[in-house]
């Protein structure tokens, strides 16, 4: 499953333009583009935290 997560972020890093003007035509309100995004990463660290708590358990 981690590795799934590290190609995620490996792929959006080297597509982060195009993925950034997708975002900008979905939601072109700025205050919200900046929630979706500030959501999409705190799920990241949830998933990545409960990971880690299940393999220190």
């Amino acid at each position: 499953m981690s590795h799934i997560l590290i190609v995620l972020l490996v792929a959006g890093f080297i597509f982060r333009k195009p993925l950034g003007r997708l975002l900008a035509r979905q939601f072109p309100d700025r205050a919200k583009r900046q929630q979706v995004l500030g959501t999409i990463i705190v799920a990241f660290l949830l998933v990545i935290a409960v990971r880690l708590f299940a393999l220190f358990w």
